[in-house]
């Protein structure tokens, strides 16, 4: 029987959280690394053209949260982090959106698609999602304990983690200030799963 495969990235947080979770938890998962930019044939594989992708036997699982939640249910004993998709899910979809905004942002000023004409949205979209990621690291600044669930590290500190490293290599925001916040970054920033997984510097595609 093959081994399940997870599609990657190498620049993608969303991805090395799939991929630190494989390592913790010790899944026979196989990690294929994709080229950037996709191949357009990808978009059979996930209409949104996005990784990771996760394929088992007669299953094509995505998004990001959905895989996270396979992957649990593959686990026998899970080693580390803690994760209860019913608890965890408001926590983790709000992450993982949270992500969504950095990278959108990341891609507009990338692509130099900033407005090149008058503005009838009524808000700069480029600000909008930076308050989208300082009011969420805000809220969770506030929530967090020892980890953001809790005592015990989870999915939610593992995807936290992904993002803001993928920040710093990508479009460096300013998180630091946030002392909860760096303290959760910085202990996993040294784990093992972590360390075999960072991401290569950006190179532009020419």
């Amino acid at each position: 029987m093959e081994p399940a495969q997870l599609f990657y990235v190498d620049g993608s947080p969303f991805a090395r959280l799939c991929r630190t979770l494989i390592i913790d938890w010790e899944l026979p998962v196989e990690m294929v690394k994709l080229d950037w930019p996709l191949d357009q044939s990808f978009f059979d594989e996930n209409p949104l053209g996005q990784v990771p992708v996760l394929k088992t036997i007669g299953e094509t699982i995505f998004p990001t949260s959905q895989i996270a939640e396979q992957l649990l249910a593959m686990t026998v004993d899970p080693m580390a982090p803690d994760f209860d998709p019913l608890a965890d899910r408001q926590m983790l979809l709000t992450i993982l959106a949270m992500g969504d905004a950095m990278v959108a942002g990341n891609q507009i000023v990338r692509t130099g698609l900033r407005p090149t004409a008058e503005n009838t949205y009524g808000i700069d979209i480029v600000e909008r999602h930076g308050m989208r990621v300082a009011r969420t690291l805000d809220w969770l600044e506030q929530r967090c304990s020892k980890w953001v669930m809790g005592d015990t590290v989870s999915v939610c500190d593992y995807a936290l983690a992904c993002l803001l490293l993928w920040s710093d290599s990508r479009c460096p925001i300013e998180w630091r200030t946030r002392p909860k916040i760096t303290r959760i970054v910085d202990q996993l920033a040294t784990a093992d799963s972590f360390a075999q997984t960072v991401p290569s510097p950006w190179k532009a595609v020419t």
